[in-house]
């Protein structure tokens, strides 16, 4: 192909104009997802972002309960019982209101069962281009530094999973068709402890609990 008309004129053929549309396409039929992949430098910053937190955390009961006081926030022990009210009160509104919120009954409790756990450790791992994220014995989940969702399993079945970031600062996002998104914020504090402080995702963010992880 030489040419092109363009309104009625014959106009040369551009190669590297008929790659960029080609590429403004697949971008449009992706739904935005090259819109939003990071550049070359951007994904470089993340990798450095992580890389503080790579190695195996063990849970810290003492630090937990110390920083559930000083905060005012549920600690580990709470979680379960957490998940178990917040199970109750959906249950109650989607009885009250029909479908207050999207979702199936199982989905849904697959979701608190998984909000209700509380690892004993931690594993991070830093790749050319992603993070390794292990919870206890689970299968570590290989997620992109761009934040695209990615198929996972966990014991309470099939999930998606990815890294939400927030500038700098990111979270481990799990989500079970039917259910909930369980939003995991992972920042290190000043003493060198990791902290854990764990969100339920469905009408809006709701916290739940907080962990917190020594190495």
């Amino acid at each position: 192909m030489r040419g092109a008309i363009v309104h009625g004129r014959t106009r040369p053929f551009d190669p590297h104009r008929w790659a960029a549309a080609a590429a403004l396409l697949a971008c449009l039929a992706g739904s935005g997802a090259c819109a939003s992949a990071p550049s070359a430098a951007e994904s470089e910053s993340r990798l450095a972002a992580l890389a503080p937190f790579a190695g195996t955390w063990t849970h810290d009961e003492a630090a937990t309960a110390q920083a559930a006081r000083s905060t005012a926030g549920g600690s580990q022990q709470d979680l379960a019982q957490r998940a178990s009210d917040m199970w109750m009160t959906e249950m109650r509104d989607r009885g009250d209101a029909g479908n207050a919120v999207d979702g199936t009954p199982a989905g849904l409790r697959q979701t608190m069962v998984m909000l209700g756990v509380t690892p004993r450790t931690l594993t991070f791992g830093v790749l050319h281009d992603a993070l390794s994220a292990g919870y206890e014995e689970d299968t570590p989940l290989a997620l992109p530094v761009s934040g695209g969702w990615v198929d996972a399993t966990a014991p309470q079945g099939s999930i998606e999973a990815r890294i939400r970031w927030d500038g700098m600062r990111f979270a481990v996002e799990r989500r079970i068709s039917g259910g909930g998104t369980i939003r995991d914020n992972f920042s290190i504090l000043e003493s060198g402890h990791l902290l854990l402080t764990r969100e339920i995702v469905w009408r809006r963010p709701q916290p739940v609990g907080l962990i917190v992880f020594r190495r």
